[in-house]
């Protein structure tokens, strides 16, 4: 760890410029002859009070930049959550946990949940570093500097929560959040908001089922009026997206590259296990989303989020709105020219109720292409298995499984004799309901 010795440190370093620069991360930091270069001045917020951004050597001029809370642009896992939402939101010093611990160690530490057994390993390794301190950084503490003797490394940190070099971090647009989930009003839901959001070119279809679960458990369980707008889907879907559990979107990305096409694909487990943990750096992601609220009298009730799994099946029971996962067949296509064979793809939507007039699941779908923004699918309809070994014929001669409770569940896949018909919506059995549990006074 290369260190800035104090001959080196520019003599204007306290100097105040009046521009505060919302975009720091790693790759807007150059390090030359031991001195820290700031670069990229894309996302900044100017307080000099001059007429335009021409005199001080920048193309770009206007409002826009004389507000942090109107840059709508972001870094995920760097942004504070002002500079995307108005109110005063959750602060974050990410940068320093990156300049002291190794890449993989910092998405860990930052966003993968952690038991207590965990942590008491992780915190040997960091003592052993002299990086006790490294909690007080998000308080904007950062004596860790004259302590800390070796970077953090975590020997068993998994790739699966950083992102690879693949979807290194860019800054995404926060305002095309409107543009890339645009709202159609529909009037067939009755639990989940009938704003239903159409999903463009963008892996957001599972952050807006948590988003969209969230909302609910807020005004149900909590009984929470939100008078000024704090806790709007777009402020949860933004906060969980770029505080929460941070992944890359090619669909948002400000500076795209024409090779980016792949997603770092949000897993509806780990988004809700993170929603309902700590890691070891953060709070739970529904304590981050509640301090939406600019003061305590605004926010809802004190408590503790909780989600819970269920098996759909002929015989199932509808309580609450749940987020389910589709399957969904597109059959060999050709697109400007080119041969796609058949396959399948994966999207989340939010089962909102049972219609029992027609035995039907109404369901939520952000995926206006297949199918439009409501989905209504026979409660015996088939459900689609990832494990092939599921898939073993009965005496009838069907693909059907029996649970000790007359459940019963037809499955199809792909691979197996024509069970899947194209451009047909089949739901995976497993589904999961968000809960808000209100602490004791």
């Amino acid at each position: 760890m290369k260190k800035i010795s104090q001959k080196n440190r520019p003599a204007n370093s306290k100097k105040k410029i009046g521009i505060g620069h919302y975009d720091r991360k790693l790759e807007n930091i150059l390090l030359v002859d031991g001195i820290p270069k700031i670069i990229d001045f894309g996302l900044i917020y100017e307080q000099t009070g001059r007429s335009g951004y021409r005199e001080m050597g920048y193309a770009r001029k206007g409002s826009k930049f004389r507000s942090h809370s109107a840059l709508s642009a972001a870094t995920p896992g760097f942004a504070a959550q002002a500079q995307f939402t108005f109110g005063a939101g959750y602060q974050v010093q990410n940068l320093f946990y990156f300049l002291f611990c190794d890449w993989k160690s910092s998405w860990n530490l930052l966003y993968k949940q952690i038991n207590e057994k965990e942590k008491k390993e992780i915190d040997k390794i960091v003592q052993n570093c002299h990086a006790t301190s490294i909690h007080k950084i998000k308080e904007g503490n950062i004596s860790l500097i004259r302590e800390i003797t070796s970077i953090i490394s975590i020997p068993s940190s998994s790739s699966h929560f950083c992102l690879d070099d693949a979807n290194l971090t860019k800054s995404v647009q926060v305002s095309s959040l409107k543009q890339n989930a645009t709202k159609c009003v529909n009037q067939d839901l009755k639990n989940v908001t009938k704003n239903v959001l159409d999903q463009k070119s963008s892996n957001l279809c599972v952050p807006i089922s948590v988003t969209t679960l969230l909302h609910f458990a807020i005004k149900n369980d909590l009984g929470f009026k939100d008078k000024y707008d704090y806790y709007s889907a777009e402020k949860i879907l933004s906060t969980l997206i770029l505080i929460i559990y941070p992944r890359s979107m090619a669909g948002l990305n400000l500076n795209p590259n024409k090779k980016e096409t792949e997603f770092q694909l949000n897993e509806i487990e780990l988004l809700l296990e993170r929603l309902c943990k700590k890691t070891y750096l953060m709070e739970t992601g529904w304590q981050i989303i509640r301090k939406l609220g600019r003061d305590e009298k605004d926010r809802p009730k004190k408590s503790t989020c909780k989600f819970g799994k269920v098996l759909l099946n002929n015989n199932f029971t509808f309580t609450r709105p749940l987020t389910v996962t589709g399957a969904y067949l597109l059959p060999d296509r050709v697109i400007d020219g080119n041969f796609f064979p058949e396959e399948v793809f994966f999207h989340q939507m939010v089962l909102d109720r049972v219609d029992d007039s027609t035995n039907e699941y109404v369901i939520h779908n952000t995926s206006f292409a297949e199918g439009g923004a409501v989905l209504r699918i026979a409660k015996n309809n088939a459900y689609y298995t990832c494990d092939q070994r599921m898939m073993i014929l009965n005496a009838a001669g069907e693909f059907k499984l029996n649970g000790q409770n007359g459940e019963e569940w037809s499955l199809v896949n792909e691979f197996f004799q024509n069970t899947m018909k194209p451009k047909t919506w089949y739901l995976l059995p497993s589904a999961y309901s968000i809960i808000l549990v209100p602490e004791k006074d």
